[in-house]
């Protein structure tokens, strides 16, 4: 290794995963056969908005292994990173003996492309799995470096507690985080899909939780949302596609994955996913166009630098959550009896924004936020990423910011308090 080399992967060793990071995490499952992944279907990828998600699943063989280079290739062209889903890294318990030369193997085919992001492991692991899958992440780092062991974790749910063995699940993630030096969380959550406000309940105390066992750690985390109906789970629309990722956002998420993308051969009810049975587009491809790139081209890179400081609910707070009261920066919030999400971020320099997010799928609102100080100002990013002023209407000793959001939409507002 050269001196430039060694100095080069020490600082990316330093770094941590959202410095490595050029574009915000915005992916998918990937339950396609390899077989029909040409350079057409990468580029479908780019069109939906995507930039870091998951290959198909594959045999091993010299000819799945030749394709999966090909789709590298393809994906490095459009800007586009891979977890790749080699099953020499899957995670089976008790760890196969062979497994550190399994991983090598997958490092020595794989790890060196620009277009890898990382290596998949294992799926929802349970009591049986938890350690096999904290020994693999540090077995696979150590074989591919600059590459990103990929676990995906249960959500909380009623009576989960007894399959990953844990009683508390703060406790559960400290665990996994501090036993396998994994660089970030990820998980899966769809109850915000069903009918009950139960459902609601625990996508919202999903997203608090996995969020602070990530600070606790100092990693960034991700989860996944839905884009396909099955069981009692609705199919989303894009009103529901829009909140469910400016939701996560503003209650931390610094990377989103949808599950999922391409339909499997139909089974039970899963209906409705953004490419259907017959490789068509549905509208829901459009949904994630639109979410997807629209957040990308306003705000690009931004929430992979900014650091939550809370995340609140008004005008009341479902169970678990945490209830918006007046602060330093906010004195009030009014939008009559329709809910918001009022989020407070702080950026690199240590500045404030403040992050709305209309927090209903069907109503669309106009909020009024009031700041303290005559002075203060508000900035938001434009279509270009480019910082204007927001404007703020003066009140005595205040100011007053208000905007129309859709529903689920977010608005990011930069804030310059008096001096």
């Amino acid at each position: 290794m050269s001196l430039l080399a060694g100095a080069l992967a020490v600082a990316v060793a330093g770094a941590t995963l959202n410095d490595q990071l050029e574009k915000f995490p915005i992916g998918f499952w990937n339950y396609a056969p390899i077989e029909v992944f040409s350079e057409a279907k990468i580029q479908e990828w780019q069109d939906a908005g995507m930039t870091l998600t998951m290959g198909p699943e594959y045999t091993a063989t010299l000819e799945n292994v030749a394709r999966m280079k090909k789709i590298l290739d393809w994906s490095q062209a459009r800007g586009i990173k891979v977890i790749i889903c080699d099953p020499r890294t899957h995670v089976s318990a008790p760890l196969a003996e062979d497994y550190a030369a399994r991983a090598a193997q997958v490092a020595g085919d794989f790890g060196s492309h620009p277009a890898t992001f990382g290596f998949h492991l294992l799926d929802e692991p349970d009591t049986q799995a938890f350690q096999p899958v904290c020994d693999a992440v540090g077995i696979v780092k150590k074989a591919a470096p600059r590459c990103h062991p990929f676990v995906n974790l249960l959500p909380w749910h009623i009576g989960v507690n007894s399959r990953v063995g844990y009683s508390d699940w703060g406790a559960y993630l400290d665990d996994f985080l501090k036993k396998s030096q994994a660089e970030f969380l990820c998980y899966d959550c769809y109850s915000q899909m069903l009918p009950e406000k139960l459902g609601l309940s625990m996508y919202f105390r999903n997203l608090t939780q996995y969020e602070a066992a990530a600070r606790r750690a100092g990693v960034p985390f991700w989860t996944t949302i839905l884009s396909v109906g099955h069981y009692n789970y609705r199919c989303p629309s894009e009103d529901d596609i829009r909140w469910q990722f400016n939701s996560a956002i503003a209650y931390g998420a610094q990377g989103i994955l949808y599950f999922f993308f391409y339909m499997r051969n139909p089974n039970d009810n899963y209906r409705l996913a953004p490419v259907d049975e017959f490789w068509d587009r549905t509208p829901l491809f459009d949904a994630l166009k639109r979410t997807n790139k629209g957040f990308l081209k306003r705000y690009g890179r931004l929430f992979l630098d900014l650091r939550l400081e809370k995340a609140m609910q008004w005008p009341e707070a479902l169970s678990g959550c945490r209830l918006f009261e007046p602060d330093d920066l906010i004195k009030e919030v009014s939008s009559g009896t329709h809910s918001l999400i009022v989020s407070r971020f702080k950026d690199k320099q240590g500045r404030p924004w403040l992050v709305l997010v209309n927090n209903s799928t069907v109503k669309s609102v106009n909020p009024v936020v009031t700041l303290h100080g005559a002075g203060t100002q508000a900035f938001q990013m434009n279509w270009e990423q480019q910082e204007v002023g927001a404007g703020v209407v003066k009140k005595e000793g205040c100011v007053i910011i208000s905007h129309w959001l859709a529903p689920g939409q977010m608005e990011a507002f930069r804030i310059a308090p008096a001096p």
